[in-house]
C-alpha cells in the first residue's frame, strides 16, 4: 500500500481539499480521483492533483474529465458509476481496489454507502 495526497483546487487558488490516502495499488488511484470529483462536483477550472510520497505529481486532471470518465466504466454494477447517477453517496472513508474479473470496471468499491433520499 502506498500513500498519496489528493488535492482539489480551483484555478488560481490554493488547494481547497488536501487528503492523504493509503491506496492499495497504483491501479486504484483513478478510482479515488473519480470519487473525489463526485464529492466536490463540477466547477469551471477546478482540478484534482495527486502526488506520491516524494511530492511528485502522478495525476493532474480536470474535475469535469474525472466526472466524464465515470460513465466510460464498462461494469454495470460499478459503485462509483451508481453514485454518479445519484443512487449512492460516499460517506467518510472509502477503499477501492482493482477488479480481478476480466471485462469489469477498473475498480471495485468496498465502501460505506448510503442511499440518497
Amino acid at each position: 500500500m502506498a500513500s498519496f495526497t489528493f488535492e482539489y483546487s480551483r484555478r488560481g487558488d490554493a488547494p481547497l481539499i488536501a487528503e492523504r490516502i493509503d491506496v492499495p495499488n497504483g491501479a486504484a488511484i483513478w478510482c479515488y480521483v473519480e470519487v473525489l470529483a463526485l464529492r466536490v462536483g463540477e466547477s469551471p477550472g477546478a482540478f484534482i492533483r495527486v502526488t506520491n510520497e516524494g511530492g511528485q505529481a502522478v495525476v493532474r486532471t480536470g474535475v469535469a474529465t474525472a466526472l466524464a470518465s465515470i460513465e466510460q466504466c464498462p461494469c454495470g454494477s460499478c459503485a462509483v458509476k451508481e453514485a454518479a447517477r445519484g443512487g449512492r453517496i460516499f460517506n467518510g472513508d472509502f477503499q477501492l481496489s482493482p477488479c480481478r474479473s476480466l471485462g469489469s470496471c477498473t475498480c471495485k468499491s468496498f465502501t460505506q454507502t448510503a442511499n440518497v433520499a
